[in-house]
């Protein structure tokens, strides 16, 4: 007898940010996303049959889409290098993922401007500026919830799970326990401000959400690196290598099969 599908699909909606995600812990064909009025249905006759089977890539979802046999990883945030790193993770952990996002990234400037002793001056009359906190934090907070969900019962799990990974110059760690009891200690000792359009402290607080919603006790940390580039993307390879480690299942016949693995007979 196959093992049960552990697969999720969450929408998270707030006044900020649409987030929707599709994940499969053990790979293969994804789950279609939950209905919805936030994205516009295909078009076309059979890309609208297919949405309703599985998941279709968005048109130009760029570097972050790659569907092969075993896996299907499409990543549209609206960030670039979010999306990179989730695409590491990933394809490091062995999931199937489906992610895609509509949030409050944009710039609005209203400048004005008077004559004065003939020069022009400007004067701002307006100026709204939005982040990408809510983005990064809500797509953290729905890929926690789709994981937990999809993990099911905490039975037959290895339960724990590190990882090393390098790039080059770079070395991170991670080691995840999937306890239930959501704790994270981050320190990957960025330098710079943003890779990308995506702030340092954001890595370290989307991974902090993760680890709230998914209910795992996560601690990561980079040994050393110059690059942070190289930094952030060993530790989600690194985080990956741990997560397909702890959410490994003891199979019928093995110690813990069926068991929860925990003196407290509970997770």
């Amino acid at each position: 007898m196959g093992l049960a599908a552990r697969t999720a699909v969450v929408s998270r909606v707030t006044n900020e940010t649409k987030i929707q995600v599709s994940l499969s812990l053990d790979g293969g064909v994804l789950p279609p996303y939950e209905p919805t009025t936030h994205w516009e249905a295909p078009t076309d006759p059979q890309e609208a049959e297919a949405a309703k089977k599985g998941i279709v890539p968005e048109k130009g979802s760029g570097h972050a889409t790659q569907f092969t046999p075993t896996q299907q990883v499409t990543i549209t945030t609206g960030i670039g290098f979010l999306d990179h790193m989730l695409h590491a993770l990933a394809k490091h952990s062995g999931w199937s993922l489906a992610v895609r996002a509509k949030g409050d990234l944009f710039s609005t400037y209203y400048i004005a401007k008077t004559k004065k002793k003939k020069k022009q001056v400007p004067i701002t009359n307006l100026f709204t500026a939005v982040d990408d906190h809510h983005t990064t934090e809500d797509t953290f907070l729905a890929l926690g919830t789709a994981f937990t969900q999809a993990l099911g019962a905490r039975q037959s799990l290895t339960r724990f799970g590190r990882g090393d990974a390098p790039l080059d110059e770079a070395l991170s760690w991670a080691v995840i326990d999937l306890s239930s009891r959501p704790y994270a200690v981050i320190n990957l000792g960025f330098k710079r401000e943003k890779i990308g359009d995506l702030s340092t402290e954001m890595i370290t607080h989307g991974l902090e959400s993760f680890a709230q919603a998914a209910g795992v006790t996560l601690h990561i940390g980079c040994t050393y690196g110059d690059n942070d580039h190289h930094r952030a993307e060993a530790a989600f390879k690194a985080l990956a290598v741990a997560v397909r480690t702890a959410c490994s299942r003891r199979l019928a016949g093995e110690v813990g099969a069926g068991d929860v693995v925990s003196t407290k007979g509970v997770l």
